[in-house]
């Protein structure tokens, strides 16, 4: 029995010289202690409180690595109405860092804002995050993602938006989105393979490019006021994302979703 206190202060001596001097190993201890893959997993969140508006935006991806993950979620639901109330108060808290949503707060105290910094950390919890080799090549493909959908976002939040800017935005966009053709996985590949990254296993990139597509998709197909010219299905056109998108829409939590109304419509803003 007296060789216990020994034996617990010597591994606590090498644990120490590891947290210190092998940043390699802590993730693997990591890894181990929590069951998940990745790069640096984390435990459960616990159940979270999203704040978001009644609508898709920055915060579909979210909403979908949620559900994927089967993570217990409630969601505020803000309106034009109630935003401005809560954005005072979030500030006040501290929980808007910049004043903006989406955010999270959650029963094992994390308290979070920013969208991808949310997308993050939740797939960390969810044994959805990027290898630690693949974790650069996961920001490339983020920020590609980004770049478009910050574009998109200019045309649709803009004073000039009809369905001849729409045309002319999907015959533009097609040239950013075959970037992303060109590094699908094949299109042959299994279902549990088919991902963007982590020698086939799904992380928090795939969830980010499948609400890329998903999102271009709604935007072609939404109803314009004076546009009644045949939809812009440019989805077939790029068979190996076709592909991604059918066999990530397929994953039963992903299908229940999409089907469900707990997903708010997509919509243009209204204007004035």
């Amino acid at each position: 029995m007296e060789l216990l206190p020994i034996l617990f202060v010597a591994i606590l001596g090498v644990a120490v010289y590891l947290h210190t001097n092998n940043p390699h190993m802590v993730q693997s201890i990591r890894r181990i202690s929590t069951g998940k893959p990745g790069c640096l997993p984390t435990d459960d969140v616990g159940n979270v409180t999203f704040h978001y508006f009644a609508a898709r935006g920055r915060g579909e991806v979210i909403r979908l690595l949620m559900e994927d993950a089967e993570i217990p979620w409630t969601e505020t639901g803000f309106t034009r109405e109630t935003w401005p109330a809560a954005k005072k108060e979030g500030l006040k808290s501290g929980l808007y860092t910049f004043g903006q949503v989406p955010a999270i707060e959650t029963t094992s105290g994390l308290r979070l804002s920013q969208s991808m910094a949310i997308v993050r950390r939740l797939a960390r919890s969810a044994g959805y995050d990027c290898d630690c080799d693949d974790y650069s090549w996961c920001d490339v493909l983020t920020l590609g993602v980004e770049d478009q959908i910050n574009k998109l976002g200019r045309l649709v939040y803009g004073p000039d938006l009809d369905a001849e800017k729409r045309r002319t935005y999907l015959q533009e966009a097609r040239g950013w989105i075959a970037h992303f053709e060109q590094r699908a996985p094949a299109g042959d590949v299994p279902a549990d393979s088919g991902y963007f990254t982590s020698k086939g296993r799904l992380t928090w990139v795939d969830f980010v490019i499948f609400n890329f597509i998903d999102l271009h998709k709604a935007f072609a197909e939404v109803d314009m006021e004076g546009d009644d010219s045949p939809k812009d299905d440019f989805l077939p056109e790029f068979p190996r994302l076709e592909a991604f998108y059918r066999r990530f829409s397929q994953r039963p939590s992903i299908a229940a979703y999409l089907a469900s109304n707990r997903r708010p419509a997509y919509s243009l803003p209204k204007r004035s």
